[in-house]
C-alpha cells in the first residue's frame, strides 16, 4: 500500500499534464521591415488601432484545433506602422491612451481580420485586414481599407506561421506608407 502512494502523486501529476497537452496552438507575432521606397518628412503620430476582429482567434490547423496568439494585434499592426514610416524617413510617435498631434498628422485604424488555417500538410493561408484613417490638422485626409493575403509553406527551422502573418502584414504596409508618407510630407 505505501509502495502505491508513493506512486500516486506522481501519477496525478502526469495525467494532469496530459490532459493539458491538448493541441490549441498560440503563436507569437512577429514583423520584419518591408523597406517601403517612401521618402517622408514630418512629424506623425501612430495611434493605437483598435481591434475590430469579430473572432478573436487566428484559425485553425488541419485536425481542427484552434490556433491563436499571444500577441496583442492592434500593436503588432500599430508597431510594424511605425518601424515602416520611421524607416521611410518620418519622425513617427506610437501612442496607446491619449493623443493630443498638434501639427503632426495623426494615423489610426482597425484591425478588420487577421486570420491564419492551415490548408495542407505543411501550407498555411494568412489573411490580413485593416482600415487606416490619417488625418491632418483635425481634418480627416485619408480612409482606405487594405488587405493582404498569402499562402506558403511552414518548415521547422525555416519558416513559421508567423512568418505568413508577418508577410500578409508586409503587403498592406507596400501600400498604405508611401501614402501616409505623401501627406506627411506636403503642406499644409
Amino acid at each position: 500500500m505505501l509502495l502505491y502512494m508513493k506512486w500516486l502523486p506522481i501519477l496525478c501529476l502526469m495525467l494532469f499534464l496530459n490532459t493539458g497537452c491538448a493541441k490549441n496552438e498560440a503563436i507569437k507575432l512577429t514583423y520584419a521591415l518591408a523597406g517601403t521606397s517612401a521618402s517622408c518628412q514630418g512629424d506623425i503620430v501612430v495611434f493605437k488601432f483598435e481591434d475590430k476582429r469579430s473572432i478573436l482567434r487566428l484559425g485553425k490547423d488541419s485536425d481542427n484545433s484552434s490556433i491563436s496568439t499571444v500577441s496583442d494585434v492592434s500593436d503588432w499592426v500599430g508597431w510594424a506602422l511605425f518601424d515602416e514610416l520611421k524607416s521611410s524617413g518620418c519622425n513617427p510617435k506610437y501612442r496607446t491612451s491619449t493623443v493630443m498631434p498638434g501639427d503632426a498628422v495623426l494615423v489610426t485604424g482597425e484591425v478588420l481580420a487577421v486570420e491564419l488555417n492551415q490548408t495542407g500538410t505543411t501550407t498555411y493561408a494568412g489573411k490580413v485586414s485593416v482600415k487606416i484613417m490619417v488625418s491632418k490638422a483635425g481634418q480627416t485626409v485619408h480612409v482606405e481599407k487594405y488587405t493582404s493575403e498569402v499562402e506558403n509553406i511552414v518548415v521547422p527551422g525555416y519558416a513559421s506561421e508567423s512568418d505568413i502573418l508577418a508577410e500578409a502584414l508586409r503587403g498592406i504596409m507596400t501600400e498604405a506608407v508611401p501614402t501616409i508618407a505623401a501627406v506627411a510630407s506636403s503642406p499644409m
